[in-house]
């Protein structure tokens, strides 16, 4: 049986198509991604909102912007350090240096204000930061977070993060500050060492009056939206592969299953068919009520009516044989009696001629079940071991008497040729190849008979001169009811022939466990070669 690629078979396509489920997570990332752009659509209108009411309750008093009366250096650093402590985010507090000159009250009204994962600064006009509350630093480390491990690396494949300018987390961002002491409302987005984090900031003028004393920049970060996002693509990932991987495993079980049942049909068909295309076997009909099923049981009514066919066919010639004698021997005795008959001259020659016919007819029955004589002949003969050299070099002496005007050459091993078989099936086989090599081979050449013995094998070898075989021909040489006489010059002695010869010296060669193969000879002519087992292989 021809081994069949694993990419061409049903489980293999069946694969491929079950990848079609791998489009479900990619449709629900796209919702994802959707939820994600308005949340943070929705963060950035909240984050402009929280500053313009932080804008607005600290617009219009002086009293928190005014210069501070003087005190010495030593209680100025002292208060610094306090707030400095104070503060959420101690890092960003201390970042600012001599810059982060704090406003209680203005720190407790950002405090109120504050929300979680926000933070709030409050510069007046001279850049100097009056208030800080609130810190940006992640809830989670990295390793607490939903979507860890193996799934991160899929999930960015699926949902990539946006792409946004990477700014220090620690320190405000200065472009919306500088665009608020200038009277812009701004907002803006900014990324972080860790690119699945980002921050956006929105920034508003402090007024007092038409004067802008200061700014407020408000900065929050994407950490909820993020939590959010990696929680449901954890599920969905897990629940996707875990769904898609059952999905494959089912699939891949059944397209196993199915390829089980046409992997048994095929075997079963191949083994109800002999290389000659007889059948010898059948199909068990399956009782599934699917489509391979209906197919097995179709292929089983198929082989049974072919079984009948060929036999029908087999018995044919032995048929047509035996009905046909017995016309042929009342033709022939009628024959007889007119030679015995006084019979003008000329009708003398056609009883003659009708003679003649009468014989090739009984020729051509005798060839048309001699393949059918043979077979039967080889099912109950028994096997005996025999020298194949002596039984050729026995036949090869009857050759030279029977076709005195042509030219033996033998040769034979030092050693016999021990063979487990039918010695004159032998014989058959081997005047077949004779009979042909004649036929075909000029007058005056030689024809060589070879035997040759190795340890495995028995070889036994006819080469005559002549036309080469077609080589389109050559695989169904051996076949029966096939003949090149119509396309090769023959002698005309030939006879009638009807494609027998060469399908016997196959089933003689097949019957011992051998095989026969014919090949050009590069000097001109053709070899015909059978090879059987030796004694120690032979079944």
């Amino acid at each position: 049986m021809i081994a069949r690629p694993f990419i061409r078979g049903i489980r293999f396509q069946l694969g491929i198509a079950a990848l079609a489920l791998l489009a479900l997570p990619w449709i629900a990332a796209q919702f994802i991604i959707g939820m994600e752009a308005f949340l943070r659509t929705q963060q950035e209108a909240a984050i402009g909102a929280t500053a313009r009411t932080v804008a607005s309750a600290l617009s219009d008093r002086p009293n928190l912007f005014e210069r501070a009366p003087a005190t010495d250096p030593e209680t100025e650093e002292r208060r610094r350090i306090v707030a400095l402590f104070a503060a959420a985010d101690t890092d960003a507090a201390a970042s600012l240096g001599a810059a982060y000159v704090p406003s209680d009250e203005i720190e407790r009204l950002l405090q109120i204000v504050g929300r979680r994962s926000s933070r709030l600064t409050v510069i007046d006009s001279r850049w100097r930061f009056r208030g800080l509350a609130g810190s940006l630093r992640p809830p989670l480390p990295a390793s607490d977070r939903p979507l860890g491990g193996w799934l991160r690396p899929i999930a960015a494949l699926v949902i990539p993060t946006p792409r946004v300018p990477v700014g220090d987390l620690n320190q405000p961002d200065p472009a919306p500050l500088d665009r608020a002491l200038n009277g812009v409302v701004s907002t803006g987005w900014r990324g972080t060492a860790d690119r699945s984090r980002a921050i956006v900031a929105a920034a508003q003028p402090i007024f007092i009056g038409d004067d802008i004393v200061g700014a407020v920049l408000v900065e929050e970060s994407t950490d909820s939206i993020q939590l959010l996002k990696e929680s449901a693509l954890e599920k969905l990932l897990a629940t996707t592969l875990i769904v898609t991987g059952g999905a494959l495993a089912l699939l891949l079980v059944f397209a196993g299953r199915l390829a089980a049942r046409v992997r048994s049909l095929h075997r079963q068909a191949e083994a109800a068919i002999d290389p000659q295309g007889r059948i010898t076997g059948s199909i068990a009909p399956s009782a599934a009520g699917d489509e391979i099923g209906d197919l097995s049981r179709t292929m089983a009514a198929v082989m049974e009516r072919l079984r009948g066919y060929n036999a029908y066919l087999e018995a044919m010639a032995g048929r047509l044989s035996h009905e046909l004698r017995t016309p042929v021997a009342v033709v022939r005795s009628s024959l007889d009696n007119l030679k015995a008959q006084s019979l003008p001259a000329d009708a003398r020659v056609y009883v003659d001629r009708a003679g003649e016919g009468v014989d090739r007819l009984a020729r051509l029955i005798s060839r048309l079940s001699e393949a059918t004589r043979l077979e039967r002949f080889l099912e109950s003969a028994e096997r005996e071991r025999f020298d194949l050299a002596a039984v050729v070099a026995g036949c090869v002496e009857g050759y030279r008497a029977a076709y005195p005007a042509r030219r033996f050459e033998l040769s034979l091993p030092s050693v016999p040729a021990l063979v487990d078989g039918v010695p004159d099936a032998f014989a058959e086989l081997l005047d077949k190849l004779v009979e042909n090599a004649v036929d075909f081979s000029p007058p005056q050449s030689p024809i060589r008979v070879y035997v040759e013995t190795t340890a495995r094998r028995k070889l036994l070898a006819v080469e005559n001169e002549g036309p080469p075989l077609p080589h389109d021909r050559v695989g169904g040489l051996f076949d029966s009811m096939v003949t090149l006489r119509d396309a090769r010059v023959a002698e005309p002695s030939a006879g009638t022939h009807l494609g027998l010869g060469l399908f016997i010296v196959r089933l003689v060669a097949e019957f011992h466990g051998g095989r026969a193969s014919a090949r050009n000879l590069e000097r001109g002519g053709v070899r015909f070669e059978v090879e059987v087992p030796t004694t120690a292989q032979n079944p």
